[in-house]
């Protein structure tokens, strides 16, 4: 297959079977003041739709079990993936294979992801069954880490790569370049530690509350626990990646100041 070909099926804007719901006109007014916020198409506004309908919100009304944006979050994940490796592949030419591993295991992280869609309020968007919408599920970390992949991947349906590149670039193509300095490199559970350890002779522990999804595409929610109480918990795709988000949110609770440092970079 020639490189032009190979080329034109990549970047020909992908087509998928859906299933149509009613979109009234209050919900499709919401939708399209997301897409004015975020410069992405709309369509018919179905897949964007879907990708923010949580499977609560499906289970509640006795729809279609499979109208909810698990599929839309898989494949949101994959077209994120492909676009930050592209990224760093094109714009820093000297890193390693094992250096571009790391900074797609940073930039396409449950925590950097959920801190993305709070920035763009997407859980203001958000359609959650009534438990879910009680218990703060707007403003879950995991939750909306899953909803900003399910965007993505209806963005890829409506608009092709171009569309979806164009969208994930605008929020994380800063973080990128923030890694290779060293700035985002960081050990949160570390300097957690060394805090408490200077402060009050404590050690925070961490806990497992709990994990969800399928085996290929696990979450899990931790908390952080410091003399028997919980200071902040967060969420990740595996139990260490849980840890160091939770710690990086108590950081931040506790407004801890950490040094940043400038000359660790990645190669």
């Amino acid at each position: 297959m020639s490189l032009s070909l190979f080329k034109n099926l990549i970047l020909k804007k992908p087509s998928a079977s859906k299933t149509v719901v009613s979109l009234e006109k209050p919900r499709l007014d919401q939708l399209k003041r997301l897409v004015k916020s975020l410069q992405i198409p709309l369509g018919d506004g179905q897949f964007l739709n879907e990708a923010l309908t949580h499977k609560s919100y499906t289970h509640e009304r006795k729809m279609n079990p499979s109208y909810n944006n698990e599929k839309l979050e898989f494949l949101g994940d994959s077209v994120l993936g492909l676009v930050i490796s592209q990224h760093v592949f094109e714009s820093y030419p000297e890193v390693t294979e094992g250096g571009l591993s790391k900074v797609k295991s940073v930039i396409v992280s449950a925590q950097i992801l959920s801190e993305k869609a709070k920035l763009l309020n997407l859980g203001e968007f958000l359609l959650l069954g009534k438990g879910e919408e009680k218990s703060g599920g707007r403003v879950r970390p995991g939750l909306l880490a899953d909803a900003l992949e399910a965007v993505i991947g209806a963005v890829y349906l409506v608009g092709g790569l171009e569309a979806a590149q164009k969208l994930i670039l605008s929020f994380l193509r800063e973080d990128v370049g923030n890694v290779f300095t060293g700035r985002m490199e960081k050990d949160y559970k570390t300097l957690l530690q060394e805090h408490f350890q200077k402060t009050q002779k404590l050690a925070p522990r961490y806990e497992i509350l709990r994990e969800w999804g399928p085996d290929h595409n696990r979450n899990f929610e931790t908390s952080c626990m410091v003399n028997g109480k919980t200071i902040a918990t967060g969420v990740g795709k595996n139990k260490k990646e849980a840890e160091q988000s939770a710690a990086h949110e108590a950081i931040r609770k506790l407004q801890i100041l950490v040094s940043t440092p400038s000359d660790h970079k990645i190669h």
